[in-house]
This record gives C-alpha cells, sequence and structure tokens, in this order.
C-alpha cells in the first residue's frame, strides 16, 4: 500500500495531474484490472491515496517515478552542461 510519503513523492514528481501519466505508462506496460480493462483514472487515485492494494499498479507506479526523476535529472545536466559553453 502506498504511504503518505510515497504519495508525496509521486505528486512532486508527476504533478497534480499525475492519474493520466499512470494511465498511460500503465496501457504500455499492459496491466489491466480484474476484469481485463484499462484502470480509470479514479481507481488510480484511490491506489495513490493508498485506499486501495494492487502490488502490481503499485510497483508499476514507482517504476514510472524513477523514470521521470532520472530523465530530469538528466535534462538537468544537459541544460547545465549547456549553459556552461
Amino acid at each position: 500500500m502506498i504511504n503518505n510519503q510515497e504519495r508525496t513523492s509521486i505528486i512532486k514528481t508527476l504533478g497534480k495531474q499525475y492519474s493520466a501519466t499512470i494511465s498511460l505508462h500503465l496501457k504500455k506496460k499492459k496491466i489491466k484490472n480484474a476484469i481485463g480493462e484499462d484502470f480509470t483514472r479514479q481507481s488510480i487515485r484511490t491506489f495513490v491515496n493508498g485506499m486501495r492494494e494492487n502490488e502490481q499498479v503499485e510497483i508499476a507506479i514507482m517504476q514510472l517515478v524513477n523514470k521521470t526523476v532520472k530523465a530530469k535529472k538528466a535534462l538537468q545536466l544537459k541544460r547545465q552542461r549547456l549553459f556552461k559553453v
């Protein structure tokens, strides 16, 4: 289950409109709900808020957060290098 610290990190990294980003990520990874449909944005919010638990979804969310953090750091380094020139 996602705790408050992880929730804060998700929102800080992905922004307040995180459910759309997570939804696209889950679709790319072909992660579906119990009846074989894509997760709704509301169900994604219930996972992030810690009201429901789904290990597969939570792991996918954390992978997306880590990927986004790495991409932001790489972009920041690139900007710093370009600025020095």
